[in-house]
């Protein structure tokens, strides 16, 4: 996808990983000009983002269900016509994007899984690793066999996602005397999406450091003037 096709008003989200985490942030497109994309500012708890060179940023933008992103893009604050936005330089086109299989967020919790077996169903405890939109990573000491179908419940404030899936890869790990499983989920559950976007907010406060904010000290800001044809 060209730079040129993206739509003003267009929903786009951006990407950014720091320190091997990865949290998303949804704005709207305001402006094309060239190679930068114009962008309703990201604001967070009432205060403007800013990003530092630690970050990278991936720019991502949904079309009639088709996923683009244009990956470690560059993204400052600047003035234009009297306002704030944030401007995203774009470099050649977007590529296709599975986002399903992109991000895994990480948990480290312990968990009740309840696993069949030939006496029927089973609940052990397992410390849950990390799951993603279609998967789960968990550790156990218990040794189960690869095709094994469990079911498992996310707790998300005062509800509970149910999951079901199958174990499709199993790992020693000789440090832990335990196993590292990595399992499919049968189907896809929008529910869980939600889930990860919150644990990301969760974990976006506690790792503040790691991205600037701009609203308590002086807006490093760059004023763009469009030239006319």
């Amino acid at each position: 996808m060209q730079i040129k096709d993206l739509p003003v008003g267009a929903e786009i989200e951006l990407e950014v990983k720091y320190n091997g985490q990865c949290v998303n942030f949804q704005s709207q497109v305001v402006d094309v000009i060239e190679n930068s994309v114009l962008i309703n500012p990201i604001i967070v708890d009432e205060k403007t983002l800013g990003f530092t060179d630690s970050n990278q940023v991936n720019f991502i933008y949904i079309s009639e269900d088709k996923v683009f992103v244009w990956n470690h893009i560059d993204v400052i604050l600047i003035k234009y016509n009297g306002n704030m936005y944030h401007k995203a330089d774009l470099s050649g086109d977007g590529v296709p994007y599975n986002r399903r299989n992109s991000y895994r967020m990480y948990i480290g919790e312990d968990m009740p899984l309840h696993i069949n077996t030939s006496r029927g169903s089973s609940t052990i405890n397992v410390l849950v690793k990390d799951v993603s939109e279609t998967g789960v990573a968990f550790i156990t000491e218990e040794d189960l066999s690869i095709g094994r179908v469990f079911r498992l419940k996310l707790k998300d404030n005062n509800r509970l996602i149910n999951l079901s899936g199958v174990i499709v890869r199993k790992e020693y790990l000789d440090h832990l005397g335990s196993f590292l499983y990595g399992c499919k989920f049968n189907e896809y559950n929008t529910v869980l999406g939600g889930y990860i976007a919150r644990k990301q907010n969760e974990l976006l406060k506690k790792k503040s450091d790691q991205i600037t904010y701009s609203s308590n000290k002086p807006h490093r800001t760059r004023h763009v003037v469009r030239q006319k044809n």
